[in-house]
């Protein structure tokens, strides 16, 4: 069933019949905007707390994401309702995978904002990265194509995703599949922990200049060690791949 194509009637005759317990809500359900979340003019969101009492449950790709939402929304009391299933993808490097030392990009930094409230961060980490010898490629969601972006990824050894909301995070995982380390600020996002690293001080107003010296330590340390990049794949597909996803969602499913 497609939401987008039912409309506020539809979608409660659907809730209050017998069958409404075995509705999954996906990821997209909400919001139409993260920290404006619940709009009382957007009825989906409105109704939020009745549609997730009534479902099976909903799915979500974080716990910074479900808690947003339930406590956004008065709704922590359904806490239960939600299903944290990873983001996920089966793309495989086409081409030859580049060695580390033959990648010209040492650090991609990708801005994706479900709103604007972070941008002075990203512009003071992005200022910081750009002080450094290092050489630095931004990216900002929706400004690229499949094509640039896996050019991107066969060139780059590592990856900042300065992203604070997902409904999903499939390109930073289709990035890290052609073998790049990740940093991140949402720890669900972190499968395999020697390939993709949390960083806790980038969601924090004043600790950007903290953040920036861990990853840049830890960019360090790697690099020393000239990683093998086949492996690096291999590790990051063996945890992102949709299988994996799928058994985080039949656990969450069996347990709800």
């Amino acid at each position: 069933m497609s939401l987008p194509r039912l409309n506020e009637k539809q979608l409660d005759e659907w809730i209050n019949t017998n069958n409404s317990n075995r509705l999954l809500l996906g990821p997209n359900f909400v919001p139409s905007n993260w920290f404006k979340f619940p709009q009382q003019n957007y009825w989906k969101e409105k109704n939020f707390p009745k549609y997730l009492e009534k479902v099976k449950a909903m799915v979500v790709h974080s716990d910074r994401v479900r808690n947003h939402l339930a406590e956004k929304s008065n709704s922590t009391s359904l806490l239960h309702k939600f299903i944290n299933m990873r983001a996920c993808t089966n793309l495989k490097p086409n081409n030859k995978i580049k060695s580390f030392k033959e990648r010209p990009i040492d650090i991609l930094y990708y801005e994706k904002y479900a709103d604007l409230d972070h941008s002075k961060q990203g512009e003071e980490l992005y200022g910081l990265l750009n002080k450094t010898d290092k050489n630095i490629v931004k990216m900002n969601y929706g400004g690229y194509d499949k094509k640039k972006m896996i050019e991107w990824a066969n060139d780059s050894k590592f990856i900042i995703y300065f992203s604070f909301f997902d409904t999903g995070a499939i390109g930073l995982k289709e990035i890290q599949n052609h073998g790049v380390y990740a940093f991140t600020i949402q720890a669900d996002l972190v499968n395999d922990n020697s390939t993709i690293f949390y960083i806790p001080e980038l969601a924090e107003e004043d600790g950007i200049k903290t953040a920036f010296k861990k990853i840049m330590e830890k960019i360090e340390m790697i690099t020393k060690e000239n990683p093998d990049t086949e492996l690096v794949v291999k590790k990051n597909y063996d945890s992102n791949n949709c299988q994996m996803a799928l058994d985080d969602l039949c656990e969450g499913i069996v347990n709800s």
